[in-house]
């Protein structure tokens, strides 16, 4: 009975403190607050403005991703259209001519219909003279009969190291 009459005492004093703090009171958006110091109002600060949302200016992030967004949606459409397993090769040394091949065919008939002119000396791949780099970085030898690799690959530049 002590215990229950002191918990008793407790509660009015809790429930005092609570009705005592109106500052810590939940304030929602576009509610007036009372100053009680200078009996002024002024509008309450949304959770938009607090938190960096909204306020109608879209910033450079948010303007980023829908250019972002908008390119991918463009590269998705033209995949769709192109067929099944077409490459777009450029040829840089070649004023970034473009030329549609399509995977797993020769690299020398491609460079052919491009104008690209490959030297080659021994034929056998010893030399290294007909050596392209695909994407700036793997080297593959034309008269060894390399292709167009396969995969994911849509876009490919063809590099020729001995012009």
């Amino acid at each position: 009975l002590c215990c229950g009459a002191e918990a008793v005492v407790r509660l009015p004093a809790v429930l005092a403190l609570v009705l005592a703090a109106p500052s810590m009171a939940l304030v929602l958006p576009g509610a007036m607050l009372q100053s009680s110091h200078s009996g002024h109002s002024r509008a309450a600060a949304s959770p938009s403005m607090l938190w960096g949302g909204g306020g109608g200016a879209k910033s450079a992030r948010d303007k980023d991703f829908e250019r972002r967004q908008d390119k991918l949606a463009a590269r998705r459409a033209t995949a769709a259209t192109a067929p099944k397993g077409q490459v777009e090769v450029t040829f840089p040394q070649k004023n970034n001519k473009v030329v549609k091949a399509m995977q797993g065919e020769p690299i020398g008939k491609v460079c052919q219909r491009a104008g690209a002119r490959i030297k080659f000396d021994c034929k056998n791949g010893r030399c290294g003279t007909c050596q392209v780099r695909l994407n700036g970085r793997s080297a593959v030898k034309v008269c060894q009969g390399a292709t167009i690799p396969g995969g994911a690959t849509r876009k490919l530049k063809i590099t020729l190291d001995n012009p």
